[in-house]
């Protein structure tokens, strides 16, 4: 996180401020900011505000709404976030698990990947348009960014290269047109692979067993 910008990039601007607040024990301004991410489709935010809920921490402890902002979190089937929806909801009753329905179908309007999704699309069209650099896109090799008020050629360094959330642009460093968080659907590829997993599996190969070990030397007298 503390690798990327959030310039531009109101979902990851609220994961990265709601969790450092979180992490201050400052709860309100948490939610305030896990809302805003919650707005565009940042799933890991809508997860932290169920988990305050579950948890009653900065808010009353409410696990109808825990279990309804655990279901939108869990929209794209990340698996972890499956699992906590899932153990969530053995905990409610028939009564309260038809008040999550309800609540569900509520948040849904405004934080559900239907409406929440092209809310950020919009987002990234808008970044776009602020962009000074070639419609071409260019390539200047390695570039580097440089920690604050160290002077150029002093200090630490961190290659532009670094991992950042979702593929965002680093602090200081120089993008091409085509930064892949420009595009919606390779931004939401990028921002979905950080929550799963994926293994391949190649081909079947014969092997042949290894030879059994001779047997250690008898060293006792």
């Amino acid at each position: 996180m503390s690798n990327s910008s959030t310039w531009g990039h109101p979902d990851i601007e609220g994961e990265f401020e709601g969790i450092q607040r979180y992490a201050k024990g400052d709860y309100a301004e948490a939610m305030k900011y896990f809302l805003l991410g919650a707005r565009y489709a940042d799933k890991l935010s809508q997860l932290c505000i169920g988990l305050l809920y579950l948890n009653g921490e900065g808010v009353r402890k409410d696990p109808v709404t825990a279990y309804a902002w655990l279901a939108l979190a869990a929209e794209r089937n990340y698996p972890s976030f499956l699992v906590t929806r899932d153990t969530v909801w053995a905990q409610l009753d028939a009564e309260q698990r038809e008040q999550a329905r309800t609540m569900v179908e509520k948040l849904s309007l405004e934080y559900g990947d239907a409406v929440a999704k092209p809310r950020m699309v919009t987002q990234l069209g808008q970044n776009m348009l602020q962009g000074t650099e070639s419609h071409l896109g260019y390539s200047s090799g390695r570039i580097q960014s440089f920690k604050p008020g160290k002077p150029y050629g002093t200090g630490d360094t961190t290659a532009c290269a670094t991992r950042s959330i979702g593929g965002a642009p680093l602090p200081g460093c120089d993008y091409p047109m085509g930064d892949p968080t420009s595009k919606p659907n390779k931004y939401f590829q990028a921002r979905d692979a950080e929550w799963r997993g994926i293994v391949t599996v190649g081909s079947l190969q014969s092997v042949t067993a290894p030879k059994t070990p001779p047997a250690p030397l008898d060293t006792q007298h």
